[in-house]
This record gives C-alpha cells, sequence and structure tokens, in this order.
C-alpha cells in the first residue's frame, strides 16, 4: 500500500513537470511547479508528512492498541464496551476509562504529580501521565455523572460528545453529567486538589435532566476550546472554589438559540456559567440561552469577550419576574473586559459594588419587550465603591442604573399563582402590609368593580395573579387619583409616604423597596461612557450662560446623575463676555441639593459658569 501511495505521489509529480496536457481541458492555463518543489516531492517520505507546522496542536490519529507510538495512554470509551453511536448506555465504560487513566499513576515516572506533597494530610495528588480519554467523535450515553476523583491530575478527555439519558439518575453526586472532584471537601493549601485536567473539543448534552459540568477545586484545568453545552436543567458550568479554571473558545444554552420561551409560556432557569471562587477565567465565550449568563461570587476573575444573548433577544420579556441577567456580579475584584450584553442586563450588588472593573464592553438590542424594564447596567444597593470603575463602554439604548434599597436580584420573585389555577389567592397571599404607604410604579386596575372596596381591588389582583400580572395592590376611597391600582411584576416598586389621594390601604407578595435617602458612593468612577439614549454617571459638568448681568447660576444636573446627589464640586470656571470691567470675579458653590447646584458670583456679569461634579467621595485611592 506504501509503495503504491508512492508511485502516485511521484506519478503527480511527473504530470506536473510536463504540463500533463492530454489530461487538462483546452484552454485551461498550465502551471508547472517549481524544481525545487519536485524535488522535495520525489525524496519526500509521506508516511510521516504532516499539514501542520511545527507546534500547531494536533489531535492524533492512533491505533487501536491504546497507546501512542510513544507508549503514552489513549483509550476511548468503546475499549470498554461503550456504544458510540448513542443507542445504548455507556456510563460504565465511561467510568472504566477514568479509573484507567488512574491506574496510570502506577506507571508514571514520576508517580506523584511534582510538587503536590506539601499537602500535610498525608495525601498526594497522582500523575496519570496525559492519559487521554478519546471520544474519537462519538456520542455516548450517560444514565449517571461521570466522575474524575479527587487527586488526580495530567488527564484529558474530549473530542466527541456525552448525552444525558431520559432516565438520569445522580443518586447521591451532584445532577452534573461530568463532576470533577467533589465541592467542598479539598482541604489544602491553595484548595486545589486536581491539577492539569482539559477538556478540548466537548459536547454535552443535559437533555433537560441533568446539569452539564461542575468543577471543585481544580488548578490548572482548561474548558475549550470548541465546548458546547446544551439543555442544561441548572448550570452550564459550576465552578467551585480551586483556582485557574481556563474556559475559552466554548457555547452554552439551556435550550438552543431557536426556542421561544414566550410562545410555549415557558421561563428560563438556569445559569450558564457560575464562578463561586477565585483567579478563574471566562474567555471568548457565548451564552445564547440562559435566565443567568455570567454569575461571578468569587474575586480576583477575569471575565474578557464574552457575549450574552437569548433567543430573539427577549430575555427582558419576562421583565423581573425571574430575574434573568446576562451578568450577576456579587464580590468584588475582579475584572470584566470587552463582554456584550445583547438584549439583556447586568447586575451588580452586594460586593460586587466595589472593587470591581467594567471597560470596553458593548450593550445593544433590548428593544424586543423592554418596555419600562430598565436595561444596560444596574447597580443595585446603597454602597456603592470604594474602587467601582465603569469606563470606555458604548451603551446602544440601555444605560447605567442605580436601584436603591435593599437587591431583589439574588431570589427571584415567583409569583405562585402564575398559571396555577387550582392555587387558592386571597388576603394570606400578601403578607406584606401597605396601610398608611403609597407605591409608585403602579397600574389602574381596569374593573370598575375593583374600585369599590380594598377586598375587591385584592381580588382583582388575584384574578391578574393567575395571568401572572399582579403581585401588590393598593386602594384609596378618594374618587380623583384613586381607586384600585396594582403592580404588574415589571420590576420592584418602591413604596414610602404618601403624596397624594389619601389615605391609601393595600399589600404585596413580595417585600417593596422603601425611597433611599443618598447612597453612599466612595472612589467610584464612572465616566467617558458613550449613551445612544439615557446618558449617566458618577461625574458631569455643565455650562450656563448669562446674556444679561447676572449673579446666581442654576445648575440641574439630575438627568447626568446615576446618583441623585452631589458631594463635591470638582470645579468652577468664568468666561465673560464682551471687555473686562477691570474688577475681579469671584465664584463659589452652595451646598447642593440633591442633584441641583446654585453658583453665585460677587459681582453681575455676562460670561459662562462651568461646573464640574461628582456623585462621589474622593476615597484617597484614586490617582
Amino acid at each position: 500500500m506504501l509503495a503504491t501511495s508512492r508511485i502516485t505521489i511521484l506519478g503527480m509529480a511527473a504530470l506536473l513537470a510536463t504540463g500533463g496536457s492530454t489530461a487538462i481541458p483546452p484552454n485551461h492555463p498550465v502551471h508547472k511547479a517549481p524544481r525545487s518543489l519536485m524535488n522535495r516531492i520525489a525524496t519526500s517520505d509521506h508516511a510521516v508528512a504532516s499539514p501542520f507546522h511545527h507546534g500547531h496542536y494536533v489531535h492524533k490519529m492512533m491505533n487501536t492498541t491504546g497507546t501512542y507510538s510513544n507508549g503514552g495512554l489513549r483509550i476511548t470509551p468503546s475499549d470498554f464496551g461503550g456504544d458510540p453511536t448513542g443507542v445504548k448506555d455507556s456510563t460504565k465504560a465511561l467510568q472504566q476509562c477514568v479509573s484507567k487513566c488512574v491506574e496510570q499513576s502506577d506507571l508514571s515516572p514520576n508517580g506523584l504529580f511534582p510538587g503536590s506533597t506539601s499537602f500535610g494530610n498525608g495525601k498526594a495528588i497522582r500523575d496519570m501521565g496525559g492519559c487521554f480519554i478519546d471520544l474519537a467523535g462519538g456520542e455516548y450515553v450517560v444514565s449517571a455523572p461521570i466522575v474524575i476523583p479527587e487527586y488526580n491530575a495530567n488527564m484529558n478527555l474530549g473530542f466527541g460528545s456525552l448525552v444525558a439519558s431520559k432516565d438520569f439518575t445522580p443518586g447521591e453526586l451532584p445532577n452534573f453529567v461530568l463532576v470533577i472532584g467533589v465541592k467542598g471537601s479539598c482541604k489544602v493549601p491553595q484548595g486545589s486538589c486536581n491539577v492539569d485536567l482539559n477538556f478540548p473539543e466537548l459536547f454535552i448534552d443535559g437533555s433537560h435532566v441533568a446539569s452539564a459540568v461542575q468543577i471543585n477545586n481544580v488548578m490548572g484545568v482548561t474548558i475549550g476550546p470548541g465546548g458546547y453545552f446544551l439543555n442544561f436543567t441548572d448550570f452550564g458550568v459550576q465552578i467551585n472554589g480551586g483556582h485557574e479554571v481556563m474556559m475559552d473558545r466554548c457555547w452554552l444554552g439551556e435550550t438552543n438559540f431557536d426556542f421561544d420561551y414566550v410562545k410555549f409560556n415557558v421561563v428560563p432557569n438556569a445559569t450558564a456559567v457560575q464562578i463561586n471562587g477565585n483567579d478563574h477565567y471566562i474567555l471568548n465565550t457565548i451564552v445564547f440561552s440562559s435566565r443567568v449568563g455570567v454569575e461571578v461570587n468569587g474575586a480576583a476573575d477575569y471575565i474578557t469577550g464574552t457575549h450574552v444573548w437569548f433567543p430573539d433577544n427577549k430575555a427582558l420579556n419576562f421583565k423581573d419576574t425571574v430575574n434573568a441577567m446576562a451578568f450577576h456580579v456579587t464580590q468584588g475584584g475582579n475584572r470584566f473586559n470587552g463582554c456584550y450584553m445583547d438584549g439583556g442586563r447586568g447586575v451588580l450588588e452586594g460586593g460586587g459594588l466595589s472593587k470591581n472593573i467594567w471597560t470596553n464592553g458593548f450593550e445593544c438590542c433590548g428593544y424586543s419587550g423592554a418596555g419600562e424594564v430598565q436595561h444596560g447596567l444596574i447597580l443595585a444597593g446603597d454602597k456603592i465603591g470604594p474602587g467601582l470603575e465603569i469606563t470606555h463602554n458604548l451603551f446602544n439604548g440601555g444605560s447605567i442604573w442605580h436601584e436603591p434599597g435593599p437587591s431583589r436580584w439574588s431570589t427571584p420573585r415567583t409569583n405562585r399563582f402564575h398559571g396555577n389555577e387550582a392555587a387558592t389567592c386571597n388576603a394570606s397571599a400578601f403578607p406584606f402590609d401597605l396601610h398608611g404607604k403609597q407605591c409608585d410604579g403602579l397600574i389602574k386596575a381596569s374593573e370598575a368593580w375593583a374600585d369599590a372596596n380594598a377586598t375587591a381591588c385584592a381580588q382583582a389582583c388575584c384574578d391578574h395573579a393567575k395571568e401572572g400580572q399582579c403581585d401588590l395592590y393598593q386602594w384609596s376611597p378618594v374618587a380623583d387619583g384613586g381607586g384600585c391600582w396594582y403592580h404588574t411584576n415589571g420590576g420592584t416598586p418602591t413604596c414610602g409616604p404618601v403624596h397624594n389621594a389619601a389615605p391609601w390601604t393595600g399589600a404585596s407578595m413580595f417585600p417593596p423597596s422603601t425611597p433611599s435617602l443618598n447612597a453612599t458612593v466612595i472612589g467610584t468612577r464612572i465616566e467617558d461612557n458613550y449613551f445612544a439614549e439615557y446618558p449617566a454617571a458618577s461625574r458631569a459638568a455643565l455650562t450656563r450662560t448669562a446674556r444679561t448681568p447676572t449673579k446666581v447660576f442654576h445648575f440641574d444636573f439630575c438627568a447626568a446623575l446615576i446618583f441623585p446627589q452631589i458631594l463635591s464640586v470638582r470645579s468652577l470656571a468664568v468666561r465673560t463676555a464682551g471687555p473686562s470691567s477691570g474688577q475681579d470675579i469671584s465664584v463659589w458653590a452652595e451646598t447642593p441639593a440633591g442633584c441641583n447646584l446654585t453658583v453665585n458670583s460677587n459681582v453681575a456679569f455676562t460670561g459662562t459658569v462651568f461646573a464640574e461634579v461628582d456623585t462621589s467621595t474622593y476615597g484617597g485611592n484614586f490617582l
């Protein structure tokens, strides 16, 4: 066979050399190969020829003996009776592959992974010697989690598909198709009990019965490139503890990208990527269907080039009933660079409101179903900073919003009456009393009978609750501006002192927000961003021009500031119109009133006053 192939190549060389006139169609251009190329073809050995340049990553084609030519271990599930066609259950075969790799540590010249003998607990990480579980393009159905045990390193699994069967049963294990380590078990320095595990070109289908991958207490683990995780129930990839998981060039969706949630009356549930640890990296990754795209509950994590979207850009159609978020950040010390919120929003709350950097990002396309729902970046909470930086981003329709009061984002607001005709909705369904308060953001009940009294109003809200359209009601006997009003799940209403049509009574299924006094904002910079609509920043500058002699200049910064407060006046400048009268002009600012500022002059003059203000207290850390 080798000789025949060599004759064929040499024959082609001769054809190239002579022009091959009898085999080429008329008028076809004739190309003669350079003599240097002909010499290389004539003397080359095609059996060792490679189309890849030196250093190119190559998925080697191997024989069926379970070894490379250099003696390294390569195994496939089919070696242990697995079915690469996806018909028969291959759980046992895959777990045997893992066991075979673990056994490889007995053959490894190191035995133990280098540098892992300092744990002090009598354990060390075994070196699996680069053992490769090659799925070889097969599709393997599993009925239970595939587990890579603790204290193992230097292994690869990929180049094929794992699919959860419809009768997938995790037993006492986490409900994931693939589980690395044991959550919360690794009590060693750096919290890493598995090292150097790699999962290239891996497709996992949770079949709507299981999550995809759980990674516990590892260091130096890579997911991708070419990972694709689909139809997962709760998580696409969940990272717990450890350090330096690197996820690169992966795609994730709890459904396919064209699934119409609204048409089928289904609400999104899963989190595509959840990071519960420090120093992890999510690179060049796409989330196309999930309630939460990327959730960061750790520090020193780096998210870059990550695009989160939703089928038909309808994430905002769900308003706030399930808290759909492209990004959810609860801790500080993280970096978000070049991320894309496509038809959604990012929420920073709790520790996520300090020492985070969000830069070079892009937001757009939150139009379908957006209505009154705020989208872009939402800062939820009253303690902002220090060290929060949001700069050099493009907001093409959304903005940066501050949501005062206790955050509502960590717990979805689930209306238990929605679609549940058997549930009984009565006064007990509204445990939060609103007597003597007035809520903003409500709509007038369309039913005339609901205006009769508070009981009728509550019943109207119950009727709408089963349609997913009411979770709070208020009633006032006053004819002008009173009657029955209710909230339609489009966010958390703000309830505070009565300001018209008193008295009010009512109740809510969920705790409403209360009006917040000025937020505490320290060492925060939100500036140098572009907004197609709704511009907002933590700093702003305005000018006021007087065409007649004036001593008092009023500035209204409310539309330009995220936080409705001015904590410092950074600079004032004056430019007079016409020749100077020779008298020195002095200007000073009065104490700001919310987001309004008054600047006074010692003399009346015509000209312009420039004022720059900051909603953040200087913390001494920004230079």
